[in-house]
């Protein structure tokens, strides 16, 4: 008699960090537009996000603004802060003003829950990858 050897099995819950970007319209209260999401494995995997929007978005921004998220945010202090609070189970964000819409990327730790197997099949969650919504879309932050 052969016995079977049980695979340990994945957790069903998994801490994690949820990273959101979110444009809002200067002066407009209600105009928030979430642009993008990431879910993060780690506090560091989430900043390194944070980090990279705002690398990409600091090419348009005065001089000033430019300078201290690149020295101070990007490679300096500012991100390590970021990690340090997201470790300690509290939220961080990030706003840029490069005009008229202000620019927030957000995170925050969350619980994850693991997504079933459905007739033998990988859940839905494996296949998605949060993208950039298109500009006309009306998917609203809350």
């Amino acid at each position: 008699m052969t016995k079977e050897v049980a695979s340990p099995a994945a957790p069903l819950v998994r801490a994690g960090v949820w990273c959101e970007a979110v444009s809002t319209l200067a002066g407009m209260p209600g105009t928030a537009t979430r642009r993008d999401g990431y879910a993060a494995l780690s506090p560091e995997a989430a900043v390194r996000w944070i980090r990279a929007g705002a690398r990409t978005v600091a090419c348009v921004l005065g001089p000033h603004q430019a300078g201290y998220v690149l020295d101070h945010w990007v490679d300096g202090p500012g991100s390590a802060r970021a990690c340090a609070r997201l470790r300690r189970g509290e939220p961080c964000s990030l706003t840029l003003y490069p005009g008229i819409q202000h620019l927030t990327w957000q995170a925050r730790p969350v619980r994850f829950l693991r997504l079933a197997e459905v007739n033998g099949r990988p859940p839905c969650g494996r296949r998605y990858r949060p993208r950039l919504l298109p500009a006309g879309r009306d998917d609203r932050a809350r």
